[in-house]
């Protein structure tokens, strides 16, 4: 019996440290993953941002060919711009209640799939500790009848 809860005492730092290595590794991979998808949502910014501004840069040049004037094309690619501006300004609020729910629903999608991981290493952990305790109740017994 002493055995068993030697085995026991062993399996249970084991667990332990398994379990510590397992978090190291979790939040080195989070991490990781945060910093790739940072740079590359970095360069997909910038390079879409460029290419915005060159697309917009020639529709202005498109509208003075239009216009037959050579201001009055970006003067109406810049009024889009500032009444887009001050649409976003006046509905900041809209704006930031739609951000919000968007990224509080992400963030709980992420929690729950983590919730439903951790409930299933928890049931799988409470087996095996509950097959461990059967085996030593029967190792107990066994050592009683032979008594």
């Amino acid at each position: 019996m002493l055995d068993r809860l030697e085995e026991i005492r062993e399996n249970t730092f084991r667990y332990l440290e398994a379990r510590i290595e397992l978090f190291t590794l979790e939040i080195r991979g989070k991490i990781e993953e945060g910093v790739v998808v940072g740079v590359h949502s970095v360069v997909l910014a910038l390079l879409g941002t460029m290419s915005l501004i060159f697309l917009f840069s020639l529709l202005a040049a498109y509208l003075n060919e239009v216009t037959d004037s050579r201001y009055m094309g970006f003067l109406i690619v810049a009024a889009f711009f500032l009444i887009i501006t001050i649409l976003w300004v006046a509905a900041k609020d809209f704006f930031q209640s739609k951000i919000r729910g968007v990224a509080y629903s992400t963030m709980k999608k992420n929690q729950e799939k983590k919730q439903e991981k951790k409930s299933e290493a928890v049931e799988e952990l409470m087996a095996q500790t509950k097959a461990v305790a059967d085996e030593l109740n029967a190792a107990s017994r066994n050592d009683n009848q032979t008594r």
